[in-house]
């Protein structure tokens, strides 16, 4: 028998590795000589080859892959929820944002105009194009020329 037939790194259980390849077909399983690991593994469409799990026992120390594995990679697969559950989850996360973003704003305008409502009022003219400048002191109303002080008593 030839040496080289032989390999001193274990390999992983073939029907593991059909059940981890029916899950999804870029699944794969190696060992890893550094950690003396198995890690579960996906192929990238470009680039390196990505790390899913590293499989250990409860102590941390070495084992061979199971169905322990695959319940893990399924449960984080965010592809096998159902469908209105992703759809709902999708429809609070924009209302909540939205909620954010509209407080936000109304946070913001109000911070704007703490100091001065003049500000506010500029700020409006200039964005809808309203009237001429706003007077910076009150308006002092003009007498009327021929009126009579009627409180004034005759000598």
């Amino acid at each position: 028998m030839r040496a080289d037939y032989y390999d001193s790194e274990p390999i992983p259980d073939r029907a593991f590795m059909k059940e981890l390849k029916r899950l999804d077909k870029r699944l794969g399983c190696k060992y890893r000589r550094d950690i003396k690991r198995f890690v579960i593994t996906w192929e990238r469409s470009w680039g390196p080859v990505g790390e899913c799990l590293v499989v250990k026992d409860e102590t941390g120390g070495f084992r061979q892959p199971d169905r322990r594995d695959l319940l893990i990679l399924c449960e984080g697969d965010l592809h096998r929820t159902d469908l209105r559950e992703r759809i709902m989850r999708a429809d609070a996360y924009m209302r909540e944002w939205r909620e954010k973003e509209e407080k936000r704003e109304h946070d913001e305008i109000r911070n704007q105009t703490k100091d001065d409502k003049l500000q506010l009022v500029k700020a409006y003219r200039r964005a809808f194009n309203v009237g001429t400048k706003g007077d910076p002191f009150r308006k002092v109303i003009p007498k009327k020329q021929n009126a009579v002080n009627t409180n004034q008593t005759s000598a």
